[in-house]
């Protein structure tokens, strides 16, 4: 078998094709054992083939190793993907102050005081038939094959009833209706001395209400004997006194209503007979405090994983095995970039003063973490948090704290001359941008974004390239001159991170990605390397026991003239 190129995606291991099986070393001729010294002189050979053997089990391992670390950073970024949003990464909390009312709040919700007033639930429409009570959910009520016809949304709903159905088998026959189903449901209703049928809307509302048109010859029903024992209605509510008219009121057809006021939830439980509730909605700062430890122990995962796999760090372990470290300039890149991406700045933030305003934080230090700096800690070069330190920013402004970990393609003007309208996510890059336009004859007639052309329409300014492309923003200044001015991009840690680390594992160009495919190429030359080296032993021992088996019979011709001899001359 011939060379193997470390381009193929395996390699056939080598197989003895040694004919040294013929070749026999019983009886040798001087008693002199060539088998040891041919297996000495084959160990002795074999130190290049155990030092590819040796270097393919240490690729190996750190192949394991890398790809395991790939598997723990995508994981990593599921959980950086569920809180890079402002919205996803801090939850708000509504309190009220009776109990007619339920309030669920989310990240869409605005921190403040609300109030409510329920002036009626929305109920289902229900109708009983009365003309029978009936003995039991047995009776029969279809003596003959008949039809029962309920008016539904202007629509006659027309059920069949075949021959001997009884009041179970009625209320069966409804909600088995294609027809029926979604627009009203059938039960039985017992009240201690007989059966009656019920039919109701299957969802509350004034417009879901019903009306039975038609009882063919059903037994002991007819339609003027439906009596409606409870109205379909609306929902009516009023929300921070709002709509103002007394009888005036916001109407829904459900107790749960979620599009009045953004991000809350109201399940009405009762009416507040014409009291007022209020409603206070604040960030639930213990559950953002739950999501800032997740980030720390899962970032903090990573990090280790990288220092051991680097050898910043000894993994302690119980046994004997031997570990390797990888040497490699590019994960020491990703492991610094991380290490800058939590000391740094949040890009596009800007400082806080009292007469500029800007981000009240601005880097994670500011709200208690700092990096382990001791080598001979246990968390060495680890994220560490001061936790009254966390609290007390939380306290103090739960949303700047949100905004430093998760804002994303946030766009803010410190210029009052213009402001930004929207950026493009992935695509415009966080960063401070100079903004630059001219204002002649009454219109906007050229503009500039960090020195690059921008397009102007109107009074809006679009970049078309850089860093900057997708950037919009609108002049606000009309007056004849030139105009400079400074607009942000905003993107907090979390989402920098992210960004960082889709660019490690990424399957085409990613380092880690790279790192593994020329470990790959590594084992299979090795590999290579290995099935000639093997080839090449092979080949000698069979050569040396060839050589060492011409040797024995020499050795044993001589010894047999030696006899002969020692016999002659013993008879002389």
């Amino acid at each position: 078998m011939g060379y193997v190129s470390s381009l193929s995606s395996s390699v056939t291991a080598y197989e003895p094709v040694s004919t040294s099986g013929e070749v026999s070393f019983s009886g040798l001729g001087n008693g002199t054992d060539f088998s040891e010294i041919i297996e000495a002189t084959i160990n002795a050979e074999s130190f290049q083939l155990d030092a590819y053997e040796e270097q393919k089990t240490e690729y190996e391992y750190l192949i394991d190793l890398m790809e395991q670390l790939s598997d723990d950073i995508d994981d990593f970024n599921e959980v950086l993907d569920d809180m890079d949003e402002p919205d996803e990464f801090y939850s708000m909390v509504a309190t009220v102050s009776d109990d007619q009312v339920e309030v669920e709040a989310d990240g869409d919700a605005a921190p403040g005081i609300h109030t409510i007033e329920v002036n009626q639930l929305a109920l289902n429409d229900v109708w009983v038939s009365m003309d029978t009570a009936y003995e039991s959910e047995e009776s029969v009520v279809a003596e003959e094959s008949t039809t029962l016809t309920v008016s539904f949304g202007g629509e006659n709903v027309v059920i069949d009833v075949a021959a001997g159905t009884t009041l179970e088998g009625l209320v069966s026959t409804i909600n088995g209706s294609v027809n029926a189903r979604d627009k009203f449901e059938a039960s039985v209703m017992d009240d201690g001395d007989g059966f009656y049928l019920v039919l109701k809307s299957a969802d509350a509302g004034a417009d879901n209400t019903l009306s039975v048109t038609d009882t063919g010859t059903l037994t002991g029903m007819s339609t003027a004997g439906f009596t409606n024992t409870q109205a379909g209605q609306n929902s009516q509510i009023k929300v921070d006194g709002f709509p103002p008219g007394a009888d005036d009121w916001i109407e829904r057809d459900s107790n749960s209503i979620d599009d009045v006021v953004e991000g809350l939830t109201f399940d009405l439980k009762d009416s507040t007979d014409g009291d007022t509730l209020q409603v206070s909605v604040e960030y639930d700062t213990d559950d953002m405090y739950d999501k800032i430890i997740e980030f720390q122990e899962s970032l903090n995962a990573i990090i280790e994983e990288i220092q051991i796999l680097t050898g910043r760090v000894t993994e302690e372990e119980d046994s004997d095995e031997e570990t390797y470290t990888l040497d490699s300039y590019a994960l020491d890149i990703v492991y610094n970039n991380i290490k800058s991406i939590l000391s740094s700045s949040a890009l596009g933030f800007k400082s806080w003063s009292e007469d500029e305003g800007g981000d009240y934080y601005t880097a994670l230090s500011q709200i208690g973490f700092y990096t382990d700096t001791d080598e001979d800690s246990d968390t060495y070069g680890q994220l560490l948090l001061d936790e009254d330190e966390l609290e007390d920013a939380l306290d103090n402004d739960a949303e700047a704290v949100a905004s430093l970990f998760a804002a994303r393609a946030s766009g803010e003007s410190d210029s009052d001359g213009f402001q930004v309208i929207s950026v493009i996510d992935g695509v415009t890059e966080a960063g401070e941008y100079e903004v630059e336009y001219t204002v002649s004859g009454g219109e906007l007639v050229s503009a500039t974004i960090n020195g690059e052309e921008a397009a102007v329409d109107g009074w809006t300014i679009l970049a078309t390239g850089g860093d900057a492309r997708g950037l919009y923003l609108s002049v606000g200044t009309t007056g004849d001159g030139v105009y400079d001015g400074t607009c942000r991009v905003k993107q907090g840690k979390i989402g920098e991170l992210s960004d960082n680390l889709d660019g490690v594992t990424n399957a085409e160009t990613g380092s880690l990605t790279i790192i593994i495919e020329h470990y790959d190429e590594s084992v299979t030359s090795l590999d290579n390397q290995i099935y000639n080296e093997e080839k090449r032993l092979d080949a000698l021992e069979t050569s040396l026991k060839r050589k060492y088996a011409a040797l024995d019979a020499r050795l044993a011709t001589y010894e047999a003239q030696s006899s002969t001899l020692t016999t002659l001359l013993q008879s002389l």
